[in-house]
């Protein structure tokens, strides 16, 4: 199985180089072209999934949830969840509080590249990118090498939309879900959580602003 993973993780690689080679030219590279950021988008999360189940990848695919987290503890989720999404909330207003007082609230760029994503990478944005997001950056990165690290590796990983608030927003997002996986020893919540506000931020930015 971590062989399959090893592949995975390898075509990942090369679609996403496709993408970039073709990304200048026309004619035969048109397919790629006219869905390249979807393209680059599976390529880039479906290797943050497969490197990540490489390293976590325990003998039984029971073995692997075990060592994440994935449970039927049913209470806890939801508690984790609750308390989790809650306090997402209460920093990110501190945080566009603040970034509103001292003028550099630059969330409308943000906004303007939502808006103009194709339905079908809006749905793979709360779907399936928090699935391979939570899976490299929590389960894998932070019992490797901390919290602070993967919340700061996952607030780069957001820098492709130009704004520093988002960037700042991400590594906070990254620092809280991070510390729930410590403390909840599930990558559930965290999956519940990311999910959830990716689909709020999203209906709010579509429908709301």
């Amino acid at each position: 199985m971590k062989s399959l993973f090893l592949v995975l993780s390898l075509l990942s690689f090369f679609l996403f180089l496709c993408v970039l080679i073709c990304a200048p030219y026309s004619g035969i590279c048109e397919p790629i072209n006219s869905n390249y950021v979807l393209l680059a988008a599976i390529g880039i999360h479906l290797g943050l999934l497969s490197i990540a189940l490489y390293f976590l990848w325990s003998g039984s695919i029971k073995a692997t949830f075990a060592k994440i987290g994935i449970s039927k503890d049913l209470k806890s989720h939801i508690f984790y969840s609750l308390v989790g999404l809650l306090s997402l909330f209460l920093l990110l207003l501190v945080l566009g509080f603040f970034s509103s007082l001292l003028g550099f609230n630059d969330q409308e760029r943000v906004s303007e590249k939502v808006s103009d994503l194709p339905f079908m990478l809006l749905v793979f944005a709360i779907v399936l990118a928090p699935l391979s997001e939570e899976f490299f950056f929590r389960a894998f990165l932070v019992p490797r090498f901390g919290v602070l690290i993967s919340a700061f590796l996952f607030g780069i990983a957001h820098f492709t939309y130009g704004s520093i608030v988002e960037v700042l927003g991400a590594f906070v997002i990254g620092f809280l879900l991070g510390s729930i996986f410590k403390k909840s020893k599930s990558i559930v919540p965290c999956i519940i959580i990311h999910m959830t506000y990716n689909l709020i931020s999203i209906i709010a930015i579509k429908f709301l602003v």
